[in-house]
């Protein structure tokens, strides 16, 4: 009976132990770097004008309650990064659209940014104050970017080194 009784001691003891410093569990596919590092679509147009000249930017225009970017970033964006041997996840700027009126923000992204749904990725570089947009590929619910259109994206950027796979990026009709 004692000898029970210093075993149930023992595993208590042990188990408050290791509660107590157990460390933080987090569930790694809830944080996403959109929510985390993300530029306001407000002061876009002036940070790309503010940099130097003919610097590339490579955006990504989403929001962080939409499941279809949450989905590019955790499946599409994940997988090409894993792959290539650049970081993608430094290169590509994220700009938040959730404080945009839905209503309007269709219509400025095409005006502004030459893409009329999101997610979108934009290629663009500041010419002497001007913006200039390279190229984009756009979300099409009907058939959404696959890995496939994300690296031809970033072949046509010249930021993939698998120049061989370079097609032009169907983009969808309005």
């Amino acid at each position: 009976m004692f000898t029970l009784m210093v075993l149930l001691v023992i595993y208590s003891g042990v188990l408050v132990g290791f509660r107590i410093f157990e460390p933080e569990q987090t569930d790694a596919g809830s944080e996403s770097a959109i929510a985390t590092v993300s530029l306001d679509y407000e002061t876009l147009k002036e940070y790309t004008r503010s940099t130097g000249n003919s610097t590339m930017h490579y955006y990504f225009f989403c929001t962080v309650d939409s499941n279809d970017c949450l989905y590019l970033e955790n499946t599409v964006l994940k997988s090409v990064n894993n792959e290539t041997e650049n970081d993608l996840m430094s290169l590509i700027e994220f700009v938040d659209l959730s404080g945009i009126d839905e209503k309007q923000l269709t219509t400025r992204l095409k005006n502004e940014w030459g893409v009329s749904v999101y997610p979108a990725f934009v290629a663009c570089r500041n010419d002497n104050g001007e913006i200039v947009i390279d190229n984009t590929l756009e979300w099409n619910p009907q058939q959404p970017i696959s890995i496939d259109d994300f690296r031809q994206w970033l072949a046509l950027n010249k930021l993939y080194d698998d120049y061989d796979i370079l097609q032009p990026i169907e983009t969808p009709s309005s």
